[in-house]
Protein backbone atom coordinates (compact mmCIF):
# COMPACT_ATOMS: atom_id res chain seq x y z
CA UNK A 1 0.00 0.00 0.00
CA UNK A 2 1.74 3.31 -1.07
CA UNK A 3 1.60 6.30 1.13
CA UNK A 4 -1.37 9.22 -0.25
CA UNK A 5 0.51 12.34 -0.57
CA UNK A 6 -1.63 15.28 -1.70
CA UNK A 7 -0.10 18.29 -2.93
CA UNK A 8 -2.26 21.60 -3.00
CA UNK A 9 -1.24 25.17 -4.02
CA UNK A 10 -2.99 28.09 -1.91
CA UNK A 11 -2.83 31.71 -2.01
CA UNK A 12 -2.83 33.84 1.24
CA UNK A 13 -2.73 37.57 1.89
CA UNK A 14 -0.37 39.59 3.79
CA UNK A 15 -2.10 40.88 7.25
CA UNK A 16 -4.82 38.05 6.75
CA UNK A 17 -5.45 34.53 7.95
CA UNK A 18 -4.96 31.39 5.74
CA UNK A 19 -5.73 27.76 6.31
CA UNK A 20 -3.86 25.09 5.41
CA UNK A 21 -6.39 21.77 5.06
CA UNK A 22 -5.65 18.54 6.46
CA UNK A 23 -8.09 16.01 7.41
CA UNK A 24 -8.07 12.09 8.07
CA UNK A 25 -11.10 9.80 9.10
CA UNK A 26 -11.23 10.04 12.82
CA UNK A 27 -14.10 7.09 12.69
CA UNK A 28 -11.59 4.62 11.27
CA UNK A 29 -8.06 5.70 12.80
CA UNK A 30 -9.30 7.12 15.97
CA UNK A 31 -7.49 10.43 17.26
CA UNK A 32 -4.64 10.40 15.33
CA UNK A 33 -1.02 12.18 16.30
CA UNK A 34 -0.71 14.80 13.70
CA UNK A 35 2.14 17.34 12.83
CA UNK A 36 3.07 20.45 10.58
CA UNK A 37 5.97 21.48 9.52
CA UNK A 38 7.58 23.79 6.93
CA UNK A 39 8.50 21.97 3.44
CA UNK A 40 7.42 18.51 1.93
CA UNK A 41 6.71 15.80 4.94
CA UNK A 42 9.93 13.98 5.14
CA UNK A 43 9.96 10.41 5.37
CA UNK A 44 9.99 10.48 9.31
CA UNK A 45 7.93 13.18 11.61
CA UNK A 46 7.84 16.46 10.15
CA UNK A 47 10.60 18.78 9.08
CA UNK A 48 10.76 22.02 10.76
CA UNK A 49 8.02 21.27 13.13
CA UNK A 50 5.53 24.42 13.37
CA UNK A 51 3.05 22.82 15.98
CA UNK A 52 1.76 18.95 16.97
CA UNK A 53 -1.30 17.54 18.51
CA UNK A 54 -1.48 14.21 20.80
CA UNK A 55 -4.58 13.23 18.63
CA UNK A 56 -6.67 15.06 21.16
CA UNK A 57 -5.39 19.13 21.44
CA UNK A 58 -2.20 20.87 20.34
CA UNK A 59 0.87 19.90 22.27
CA UNK A 60 1.70 23.51 23.53
CA UNK A 61 5.18 22.50 23.92
CA UNK A 62 5.36 22.25 20.17
CA UNK A 63 3.43 25.34 19.18
CA UNK A 64 6.35 27.47 17.60
CA UNK A 65 4.33 30.53 17.32
CA UNK A 66 0.77 31.78 18.36
CA UNK A 67 0.17 32.62 14.49
CA UNK A 68 0.15 28.58 14.10
CA UNK A 69 -3.61 27.53 15.47
CA UNK A 70 -5.47 24.36 15.07
CA UNK A 71 -8.88 25.94 14.69
CA UNK A 72 -11.01 22.93 13.25
CA UNK A 73 -12.64 20.45 15.13
CA UNK A 74 -9.67 17.79 15.95
CA UNK A 75 -12.51 15.37 17.54
CA UNK A 76 -14.19 15.02 13.77
CA UNK A 77 -10.18 14.85 12.16
CA UNK A 78 -9.99 18.33 10.81
CA UNK A 79 -6.16 19.19 11.74
CA UNK A 80 -6.10 22.43 9.10
CA UNK A 81 -3.48 24.27 9.78
CA UNK A 82 -4.81 28.24 10.45
CA UNK A 83 -1.85 30.65 9.91
CA UNK A 84 -2.63 34.13 11.45
CA UNK A 85 -1.31 37.28 10.52
CA UNK A 86 0.22 36.50 7.26
CA UNK A 87 3.56 37.53 6.29
CA UNK A 88 5.44 37.78 2.99
CA UNK A 89 7.96 34.87 5.02
CA UNK A 90 5.10 32.47 5.62
CA UNK A 91 5.39 31.79 1.76
CA UNK A 92 6.60 28.24 1.01
CA UNK A 93 5.79 24.31 0.86
CA UNK A 94 3.97 23.26 4.30
CA UNK A 95 3.68 19.43 5.49
CA UNK A 96 0.91 17.96 7.65
CA UNK A 97 1.71 14.38 8.92
CA UNK A 98 -0.83 12.35 10.31
CA UNK A 99 0.59 9.09 11.88
CA UNK A 100 -1.79 6.35 10.58
CA UNK A 101 -0.69 3.54 12.80
CA UNK A 102 0.93 0.54 10.79
CA UNK A 103 3.76 0.56 8.63
CA UNK A 104 3.56 3.61 6.12
CA UNK A 105 -0.10 4.08 6.13
CA UNK A 106 1.04 7.61 7.63
CA UNK A 107 -0.61 10.81 5.00
CA UNK A 108 0.91 13.12 4.08
CA UNK A 109 -0.48 16.25 2.38
CA UNK A 110 1.53 18.88 1.27
CA UNK A 111 0.54 22.60 0.57
CA UNK A 112 2.29 24.92 -1.45
CA UNK A 113 1.43 28.83 -0.15
CA UNK A 114 1.99 32.03 -2.25
CA UNK A 115 1.72 34.62 -0.44
CA UNK A 116 0.70 38.21 -1.91
CA UNK A 117 -0.18 41.94 -1.17
CA UNK A 118 -4.33 42.08 0.85
CA UNK A 119 -6.55 43.25 -1.67
CA UNK A 120 -6.25 47.65 -1.30
CA UNK A 121 -10.08 48.49 -1.23
CA UNK A 122 -10.74 51.91 -2.44
CA UNK A 123 -8.83 54.34 -5.08
CA UNK A 124 -6.78 57.80 -4.51
CA UNK A 125 -3.73 57.65 -2.06
CA UNK A 126 -5.98 58.15 1.36
CA UNK A 127 -4.33 59.19 4.49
Amino acid sequence: KSISECDRKLTGRIGKSITLPCKYDIKANGPTKVCWGRGRVPSTGCSDELLATDGHKVKAETQTSSRYQLLGRLDEGDVSLTIVNVTEEDAGMYGCRVKISGLFNDEKHNIQLTVKPACLGGSGSGG
